[in-house]
């Protein structure tokens, strides 16, 4: 679709046998991570037919130009259906990077977000790069932040942390700071936005005029033992 002012924006209407609203989590969820320092996607949540449905522009376009655009699993070489690992992707940016420390450290506070905010449908297909310097990659705006109520988790695919990792954890994410670059000192503070962003979940949600019973069908994707291991540790 185009938008008033000319450029191109994604509409993603809900499907008719969706349980809840998933465009208003995917708007609650860009505008928490905006809060909490990430570079987002351009975003708005509409009403159509009494339906959710969320905008979303496009950030592959420069005016009338087009910027090339790889997935992470293309970037990496690794086939589509493989969840890969937070590592390893931070690998990929040190190889093909063009703002290394800065990716580095922006992919680490989206690893805590996705973490706090639930956002498990989070393969390396929903991560992606921009070819802004000649042959060099950068970090895409984040996309496709979906927050999952607990009852639906185990039916997604999560990106771990490492490749050895198999629970996500807050130590966890902690631990592997040093391959994203951060002393612990920076990852603790990252660690302390991106909480009290996330923290305010209800209160953001209200803003966004998410009715009551749709934010409290999210209410588990915000509120979870990762959250208490990241206020004891922040």
């Amino acid at each position: 679709m185009v938008l008033a002012d000319g450029r191109l924006a994604l509409a993603k209407f809900p499907k008719p046998d969706d349980v809840r609203d998933i465009a208003a989590g995917e708007i609650l969820a860009l505008s928490l991570a905006r809060a909490a320092g990430i570079a987002v996607a351009e975003h708005k949540l509409v009403a159509v037919g009494g339906r959710g449905v969320s905008v979303i522009t496009r950030f592959d376009r420069e005016g009338a130009q087009r910027l090339p655009f790889l997935s992470a699993s293309s970037l990496l070489g690794r086939p589509a259906d493989e969840p890969g690992a937070y590592t390893l992707l931070a690998d990929g940016i040190r190889q093909f990077g063009d703002d290394t420390a800065g990716d580095l450290r922006e992919l680490w506070r989206r690893l805590v977000f996705s973490l706090l905010a639930s956002n498990y449908d989070d393969h390396l297909r929903n991560h992606g790069f921009l070819m802004r310097t000649p042959g060099k990659w950068s970090l895409s705006p984040a996309y496709d932040l979906n927050p999952v109520p607990e009852i639906e988790r185990s039916q997604l695919p999560k990106t771990a942390i490492t490749e050895d990792q198999d629970e996500p954890s807050i130590d966890a994410a902690l631990a592997a700071a040093p391959r994203f670059g951060l002393k612990p000192a920076v990852a603790r503070s990252i660690l302390r936005d991106v909480y009290s962003a996330v923290a305010k979940w209800r209160q953001v949600g209200k803003k966004l005029r998410i009715p009551a019973r749709t934010l409290n069908a999210y209410a588990s994707a915000f509120e979870h033992p990762l959250r208490d291991q990241a206020r004891n540790l922040s």
